[in-house]
């Protein structure tokens, strides 16, 4: 249907004395467009726009959370929420540091060459976390095959979700410039506390069958899921469990199992993460987790030798240099 807030153009012709509209063209999307022939109301036509698509390259330094950085150098929230999930197996963004940079070339789509209507795919990125690089580069082979893999051919996924939470799915509710003040992440004991706003959804971290959907006075509301004969999981505190949550449910990563709250022995707020591995608690971050397959063999060579280009394009791209406030740099030398 029509909406408010669309543009409309309306093509007048004359007849004798009188102008008489003779074409409508409804804007939906800046890509799309419908032309509605008022001379017989029975036609309506619809349009597209040719849309270029063309590489860009950003390179920003982490001072206070990535949507900002890749703001300062042109990037948008599109750009940052596709690179959360390329990572999402890798990088835990709760605990981006200061320091952490980032490379990445991607697709960016226009009409009439200059008029940006969104971020296409990305095509190679480098984060750098902690010190260490993390590669990805997209490769496809035909519809049926494509996905990212690091400068070896591994690809990112991995069993399990680096944390239970979509970090930009809290975030977009919060002024960017507050995201790390409100989203923070505590070790405690063997499980991770995720401190995050009442009624944000809590995700499964990986394919499995609920084996617990209960109350305790000490977990509050709490869900418990079996993913193998090795794995188990277990998220704390929820203030309302998903629709039909219940033993024996299959999930699949990612699903939403409840929801943050703050029942049981619980001071604020939040999602305390468990895992178990052969029924002993251990801590997730320390454990080398099964991954998806790599490029497949007969693909290898081909592979090597497209990312080559793209794996120097990322490493020659400069960081931007940080900005040095010249008032200080002019007390000092009086």
């Amino acid at each position: 249907g029509i909406r408010s807030g669309k543009n409309y153009s309306v093509f007048l012709a004359s007849a004798d004395s009188n102008e008489v509209a003779r074409y409508l063209v409804y804007e939906e999307s800046p890509v799309n467009y419908y032309v509605f022939d008022l001379s017989d109301s029975a036609r309506v036509y619809k349009g597209e726009k040719e849309v270029t698509v063309k590489q860009r390259e950003i390179a920003g330094t982490i001072n206070s959370s990535l949507y900002e950085a890749l703001m300062e150098q042109g990037g948008s929230i599109a750009l940052a929420m596709k690179m959360a999930n390329v990572y999402a197996w890798s990088i835990d963004f709760f605990r981006i540091q200061n320091g952490d940079n980032f490379k990445v070339i991607y697709e960016e789509r226009f009409i009439d060459d200059t008029v940006s209507v969104g971020v296409g795919r990305i095509i190679a990125a480098d984060f750098n976390h902690g010190g260490r690089d993390f590669y990805s580069f997209y490769f496809e082979k035909g519809e049926e095959y494509h996905d990212f893999f690091d400068e070896e051919g591994n690809t990112l996924r991995r069993a399990f979700l680096k944390a239970p939470l979509d970090f930009f799915r809290i975030s977009s509710r919060y002024n960017p410039s507050r995201y790390h003040p409100v989203l923070k992440r505590v070790k405690a004991h063997l499980g991770t506390d995720y401190a995050a706003p009442h009624g944000t959804p809590i995700m499964s971290t990986a394919d499995g069958t609920v084996i617990a959907a209960s109350y305790t006075r000490g977990n509050g509301n709490y869900v418990k899921i079996r993913h193998n004969s090795t794995y188990t999981t277990q998220y704390l505190h929820m203030s309302k469990f998903a629709k039909g949550m219940k033993v024996g449910k299959v999930i699949k990563q990612g699903d939403v199992i409840g929801y943050v709250g703050s029942t049981g022995l619980a001071t604020g707020p939040h999602v305390c993460y468990r895992f178990w591995k052969n029924g002993k608690q251990v801590d997730p971050y320390a454990q080398d987790l099964p991954s998806a397959e790599p490029v497949k063999e007969e693909y290898k060579a081909e592979y090597t030798e497209y990312i080559f280009g793209l794996k120097k394009r990322l490493d020659e791209l400069e960081l931007p240099k940080k900005k040095v406030n010249e008032d200080v740099i002019m007390a000092s030398v009086k």
